[in-house]
């Protein structure tokens, strides 16, 4: 019970360090890291297939069975060459400034960057043909000053302070180089030229010839200055004239059109009043035509009344006007008359007595008739009784 109690309590934190110890040494013995800015290359060397294994290990962890394999750790990031006579510490590796001298033999010593960096996929090759370590670093420093030798080596010294000749010269340079590394298994990313430094007396010719462009260009920009100064005052005077010239013409617009205006106010006014007189004529041309047929109406309803009224009294109903006017005038308060020898009462009778005769001794009166001719007797003298048709 004791025993197992002490087992127990022994047992695991052993175990865990046996792990550990086991893990530490596969580590060490079995294993290899690879980081995330390198690339491995393994070389077998002990077994039935030896040699290096070619393709590239990339980052993570690799078999490394010691005494079996062998691995070389490459960067593979971009790395900086720096030429320079003081270096800032720029790039991965320093080296010194490249001397050249020029095609009118002047001594130049340059300050330049070269990025490159392991191609992918070929760093075996590049173990396998420049063997281990740094070796391609220091390649690539001798490609890159044996080119610039040759290329910076063309510059005279009216390119030497030529920002635009320097950037040519770079590309042409990372051109060369480009194709001189490629079978070193080593990209060329950028060349930047950064410095370049001359001789005294280099440096002084260049200085006057710089002082000689700067007052050349000096002068042609004063000469340049004073035509356009010219060409200023010129314009000046074209567009004052001009802008004259133009309130000239809209002063003279404005007046032609105010003119304009008013003639065309004044023919429209000219023409409401001539159409207001003529409709107006016409109106009371039509009221007096109007007029003069209702008057012509009216004289001839009153020629064809005293026609018909004429024609009455030339006949039967004169016979009866008179009658009527003789039995209007009789005064019945002065006349005695005997109901048995007159009846009242029979028209036939009194219009007879009263003179009205017929043919045949008795004359039978329409009471209708009768009636109107008495209205026509009733109405006051000078009172037109005629009605036009």
């Amino acid at each position: 019970m004791h025993l197992g109690k002490f087992t127990a309590k022994y047992l695991i934190p052993i175990g865990i360090f046996l792990l550990i110890i086991s893990f530490v040494i596969g580590v060490k013995f079995f294993v290899i890291k690879v980081g995330v800015d390198q690339v491995g290359v393994r070389t077998i060397v002990w077994g039935v297939k030896r040699g290096i294994v070619q393709r590239d290990y990339g980052p993570g962890w690799h078999r490394a069975i010691s005494g079996v394999d062998q691995w070389d750790l490459y960067d593979s990031s971009v790395l900086t060459l720096e030429f320079a006579k003081e270096p800032l510490l720029m790039g991965h590796y320093e080296r010194k400034d490249v001397a050249i001298r020029t095609a009118d033999d002047y001594d130049v010593s340059v300050d330049m960057l070269v990025k490159f960096q392991i191609k992918s996929g070929e760093a075996w090759k590049l173990r396998q043909d420049l063997g281990v370590g740094e070796r391609y670093v220091i390649i690539v420093e001798n490609e890159a000053r044996d080119v610039a030798r040759s290329v910076l080596g063309k510059m005279v010294e009216r390119d030497l302070y030529n920002p635009n000749e320097k950037r040519k010269r770079a590309e042409e340079f990372k051109v060369i180089l480009t194709e001189r590394l490629t079978l070193r298994h080593v990209t060329v990313i950028d060349v930047l030229i950064m410095e370049m430094r001359f001789d005294p007396q280099l440096e002084r010719k260049i200085k006057n010839i710089k002082l000689a462009e700067l007052d050349n260009i000096l002068n042609k920009s004063k000469t340049l200055a004073a035509e356009q100064r010219g060409i200023t005052q010129t314009i000046d005077a074209d567009t004052e004239a001009l802008a004259q010239k133009i309130g000239g013409d809209k002063e003279r617009s404005i007046t032609v059109l105010d003119a304009e205006t008013t003639k065309r106010t004044i023919e429209l006014l000219a023409e409401a009043d001539k159409y207001l007189v003529q409709k107006k004529a016409e109106g009371d041309l039509r009221k007096q035509e109007r007029k003069a047929e209702g008057t012509l109406l009216i004289r001839q309803s009153q020629a064809e009344g005293e026609r018909l009224r004429r024609e009455a009294l030339a006949g039967l109903g004169g016979d009866i006007i008179v009658a009527m006017e003789a039995a209007r005038n009789i005064n019945l308060a002065d006349v005695n008359i005997s109901s048995l020898d007159l009846n009242l009462l029979d028209i036939d009778d009194m219009a007879t007595r009263l003179g009205v005769s017929d043919t045949k001794g008795k004359l039978r009166v329409d009471p209708k008739t009768f009636k109107q001719i008495q209205e026509m007797l009733n109405q006051p003298k000078g009172t037109d009784t005629a009605k036009p048709k």
